[in-house]
């Protein structure tokens, strides 16, 4: 990114009100160009099952209005993709894109990086100044992830922001006014988050104007087959290779697997399978091994296409473990049962230290903010 003069940073982002408006189109591509443009469209959002064009719908018609939006969503549900589609269908479209992932950035930067710094507001800075992420984001959209791991702190800045419409840089000088739509993104539940005093109800309030749901796969199988082209014509490209497909019974575990990772997983497993295939079809033996042990009498073979073996052909020795562990288990995934040993590995380690949450983690080997975390997944109080 090309950086900006001091004089052009205060014509562009003046102390007094800002005019409205949408940037031009030449404004816009060249914003592209330095990368803080969406990259993303509606249209780029894979899929067909109700629940997607339910969502697109709803983005159609809340893109173009000026409210901050939140979506919520599991861990690689595609939220950072939604947020570009908002931007790209909005009347901001040819204003900047900015993101900002509120977890990645230690604490005692983000400040300086949602509002800049002038020269010498502290040891280290660069000359000049920076600008922060609001300025830049100025006359279009700034995406907020991970917005539940943001400080107390940084929340009531945040909000002070979010209600005056302007940003002072550390370091001192006038304050700027800044025209930005707030488009901010979580995958934990933000009202638990405020009932333990972690999260501020009148900064949930101010972006929750608008609540949109990534849906995970596990909801939406139908389109798998969709997403499985998109990814095998991507890697076809990226490897220079010529992949026909997946073979039916790779589709048939495809659509029986719960995908905890959502869309991320399903990409790794096709990149993963590009990396070990030697034929046109991605067959049961090039995917990751737990997909395979969710096999029951199905028999991964070497063929180009599989098919079902007789009965007489299994393995009984594998079978009989098989009984063993749905005796143990049921019907519950890896990810269930993960799940169970960690909530009973988090209750012992509370009842061990008396409630005393410092002593808990440090028993777990975690952090607290990470204990705290896992209490709320699991509902401990």
């Amino acid at each position: 990114m090309k950086p900006v003069s001091r004089s052009h940073e205060q014509d562009a982002f003046p102390a007094g009100p800002l005019k409205t408006g949408a940037l031009s189109r030449n404004e816009g591509e060249n914003l592209n160009e330095a990368g803080l443009g969406a990259r993303y469209s509606l249209e780029q959002i894979i899929g067909t099952s109700v629940q997607l064009v339910d969502l697109k719908e709803t983005v159609m018609k809340v893109a173009p209005r000026k409210s901050n939006v939140l979506i919520r969503g599991e861990s690689g549900t595609g939220k950072e993709l939604l947020a570009h589609a908002i931007h790209s269908s909005s009347n901001r479209r040819f204003g900047p894109f900015v993101k900002v992932n509120c977890a990645a950035i230690p604490e005692n930067l983000l400040e300086s990086e949602f509002f800049g710094y002038e020269e010498g507001a502290f040891t280290g800075t660069r000359r000049g100044g920076q600008v922060g992420k609001f300025e830049l984001a100025h006359k279009g959209t700034i995406f907020l992830d991970e917005i539940g791991e943001m400080s107390p702190t940084m929340q009531a800045k945040l909000l002070r922001v979010i209600q005056e419409k302007v940003v002072e840089r550390l370091g001192g000088g006038l304050p700027r006014a800044v025209d930005v739509r707030i488009v901010a993104a979580t995958n934990v539940n933000l009202e638990e988050l405020i009932k333990y005093g972690k999260f501020r109800a009148d900064l949930y309030y101010r972006l929750n104007v608008v609540a949109l749901t990534m849906p995970p796969l596990r909801e939406r199988k139908e389109d798998i087959n969709d997403l499985v082209s998109h990814f095998i014509g991507k890697y076809n490209h990226e490897f220079g290779m010529n992949i026909l497909g997946i073979t039916p019974q790779v589709q048939s575990l495809f659509a029986r697997y719960s995908w905890p990772g959502n869309i991320r997983e399903l990409e790794n497993v096709i990149e993963r399978a590009f990396n070990l295939v030697d034929g046109q079809y991605i067959l049961p033996k090039h995917l990751p091994k737990h997909f395979i042990e969710q096999l029951t009498w199905e028999v991964p073979l070497e063929d180009e296409f599989p098919q079902i073996v007789d009965l007489s052909e299994v393995d009984y020795a594998s079978e009989k473990k098989l009984e063993q562990h749905k005796t143990m288990f049921g019907d519950k995934t890896l990810t269930d049962v993960i799940d169970q040993m960690e909530k009973d590995l988090l209750i012992q380690a509370l009842g061990y230290s008396s409630g005393n949450k410092a002593r808990a983690a440090k028993l777990l080997g975690i952090s607290r903010p990470n204990l705290y975390k896992k209490m709320l997944k699991h509902k401990l109080e």
